[in-house]
Formats: C-alpha cells, sequence, structure tokens
C-alpha cells in the first residue's frame, strides 16, 4: 500500500504459528494465531479494533479456504502456480503471488488489491499462507514448482484491482 509500512514477526520457539503485524511505531495491528486441528489448517486473526476472524481450510484437494468474523466472510484460493486469489461475497478483491526463486528465508509477495478491500485481512491471509507452506528453512536456495494439484476454480490472469 502507498506510504504505508507494516512489518510482520513471527514468534519463535512457539508450539503454533503466532505473528504479529505492527506498524512503523510498533503498534501491534493485527496478530495471527495457529490453532490446533488435526486435519485442517486453523488459525485465528485477532485485529486490534478486537475483532477476530477464524481461518481453516475448506478444501483439502482444491485449496479453498473460508476467513470469516461476524458474518464477514471471504475465500481464499489457491491456483496452480503460485498464484491465489480472495474473494468476497464471491466477488474478487485480491490476488497475490509467491516467488519462484527462494534464498535463504527471502519470501516475496505481489499483493493486488481493491482500493474498498480490507487491507489487515488480506496481509494476514498472505501471512498464514506464508506460514503455512513454508518451514523456515533459512539456508538454502529453493525452486518452488507451486501448486501442481487440482484447483476450485481457474485463477483470472485478466483480474484487475478496482
Amino acid at each position: 500500500m502507498p506510504g504505508c509500512i507494516y512489518f510482520a514477526q513471527k514468534k519463535f520457539f512457539s508450539w503454533r504459528d503466532k505473528i504479529s503485524l505492527t506498524d512503523p511505531r510498533d503498534q501491534v495491528l493485527a496478530r495471527v494465531i495457529g490453532r490446533l486441528s488435526l486435519f485442517r489448517l486453523r488459525y485465528d486473526i485477532e485485529l486490534a479494533d478486537g475483532r477476530i476472524y477464524h481461518f481453516w481450510r475448506e478444501k483439502f484437494w482444491k485449496g479453498v479456504f473460508l476467513c470469516e468474523c461476524n458474518g464477514e466472510s471471504f475465500t481464499l484460493y489457491e491456483h496452480k502456480g503460485l498464484n491465489y486469489s480472495i474473494f468476497r461475497n464471491n466477488s474478487q478483491i485480491a490476488a497475490f503471488t509467491r516467488n519462484r526463486v527462494k534464498i535463504g528465508n527471502g519470501d516475496q509477495y505481489e499483493i493486488l488489491m481493491n482500493e474498498d478491500a480490507n487491507l489487515l485481512v488480506v496481509v494476514c491471509l498472505a501471512l498464514i499462507v506464508d506460514a503455512s507452506e513454508n518451514e523456515g528453512d533459512t539456508s538454502s536456495v529453493t525452486y518452488d514448482f507451486g501448486n501442481i494439484g487440482p484447483e476450485a476454480r481457474p485463477f483470472d490472469k485478466s483480474w484487475e484491482p478496482s
């Protein structure tokens, strides 16, 4: 987002993922906390204003994830390759792509989103993908093929944010 700098830091030595998203003044904007679940990926996104979004994997093989809070619902789709898209009420509001070549812990995400999309939720969804996909390997060069399995919906390469 132009003019805004955010920092994300993962808590080390934690039995479940815990990520804090802060602003330049070190004020916490959101926390992402992993929840224990045997077969499903589950996280809570705690925003500074007190709202808590619940995130979980809906369809394992097709890479469909849901994120809900007080009737507001987001669907995150994992597509073939390194692409993801985020929908709210069946309308696409954001898309992001992960870098293919990673040196150490050098993950990069390019996020495109509508002006009226919830910035904190979109960034937290990308952080959840990063936390769930990466084991914290900092000493290697990795070539990521991305998703090679089925997808619930194809990635719309022509989508542009509004």
